[in-house]
């Protein structure tokens, strides 16, 4: 045997030992396929949930943006969520009831004062009315309800921009750098209906509690019937 087969290990084996030998480098050969169809199927399965995972987000984004703007929104009202996610965000997940449904979406400076002014987003919903931004560290919100709007009016703020004013109990909110558009249109139609419909409730409410009362006082005998009567027909017409 040369020195060379013996440097390169090709000396004859047993056959038994040869066998053996080739078991081995078959399980081992057999080992590194399965390793690699393991590595393959898991890389695949990486993937196919990251696909998952965009495709889920981007549904909730559009069920997001269908709940503020309707179906089939315009790319300018896309434009406002994307400039506003994280405030459609917060409104949608702490300031809205499942169920709530949203009747109009502005963008609006709010005036807080005379040196400071907030840009964010008008959203009126079936219940209230609400003033939000959320952008980083910075949080500002402010919710308004339609039983306590005394009353809702616009000025002119340039050639294409109106002026919001809304007086709320003993003070007048003011917002401006607003988009006279039909959206505007529409969520300022929406808004005075709602103050009037709340009016009508707040005033209902007040006559039942009115007539509680004076069927209270008619039980503890402060009243006669032809009393509570008279004053009940004044409440009802």
């Amino acid at each position: 045997m040369s020195f060379l087969k013996k440097i390169l290990g090709l000396l004859e084996l047993p056959p038994e030992e040869k066998a053996e030998r080739e078991r081995m480098q078959q399980e081992k050969a057999k080992r590194r396929v399965e390793e690699a169809k393991r590595w393959r199927e898991e890389k695949e399965k990486k993937r196919e949930e990251k696909r998952l995972e965009k495709e889920r987000k981007k549904v909730n984004k559009l069920q997001k943006i269908e709940r503020f703007f309707g179906p089939d929104p315009s790319m300018a009202k896309i434009l406002t969520y994307s400039s506003y996610s994280d405030t459609f965000e917060y409104v949608n997940a702490h300031l809205l009831k499942q169920e709530e449904r949203v009747l109009g979406v502005i963008q609006a400076e709010y005036k807080r004062t005379q040196k400071r002014e907030i840009k964010g987003v008008l959203i009126a919903s079936e219940e209230k009315l609400i003033f939000a931004v959320v952008k980083g560290n910075h949080t500002y919100i402010e919710e308004y309800d339609y039983a306590k709007m005394k009353g809702i009016s616009l000025a002119k703020d340039g050639f294409k921009s109106k002026k919001l004013y809304i007086d709320y109990g003993r003070s007048r909110r003011k917002f401006d750098d607003i988009i006279d558009d039909e959206p505007f249109r529409e969520f300022y139609k929406a808004v005075k209906e709602k103050i009037v419909e709340f009016r009508k409730k707040s005033k209902s409410n007040s006559k039942y509690k009115l007539l509680d009362q004076i069927a209270s006082l008619k039980e503890k005998g402060i009243l006669t019937e032809e009393e509570f009567q008279t004053e009940k027909k004044k409440l009802i017409n």
